[in-house]
């Protein structure tokens, strides 16, 4: 009798162990899908975070390039004054000096003596 039920294996291991082995690798691909997934949404929320900052950055060096404009043109720099109610007095445009660079040659900067040949 011993003999006869030597076979017999109710339980199936070899089967039950591919069928376990089979629903642990599945579960670890699926495990590793969401994972990977779940920070692919968290950097692209983070990308579209930083998108908005710079949006509004610009914006906001828009804004000050626009106040800087108007401060460096000496008509609304006087309106200005005149709005806050400020005691300087207005802008004479007689009394401005323009100074502009001198422009020089760059071996004389560098100390550099050039020496001219001449072509036959």
């Amino acid at each position: 009798m011993v003999k006869r039920n030597r076979y017999r294996n109710p339980l199936k291991t070899p089967g039950l162990f591919r069928v376990l082995f089979i629903c642990l690798a599945l579960g670890g691909i699926g495990a590793c899908f969401v994972t990977i997934r779940n920070r692919h949404v968290t950097k692209g929320n983070e990308i579209t975070q930083r998108e908005r900052e710079i949006e509004q950055l610009e914006r906001e060096i828009e804004m000050w390039e626009l106040r800087i404009a108007g401060v460096m043109d000496r008509a609304e720099l006087s309106r200005r004054l005149r709005w806050k109610g400020s005691d300087l007095r207005d802008i004479d445009p007689l009394r401005v000096w323009n100074i502009e660079p001198v422009r020089r040659d760059f071996r004389e900067i560098a100390g550099i003596e050039v020496a001219f040949v001449m072509q036959p």
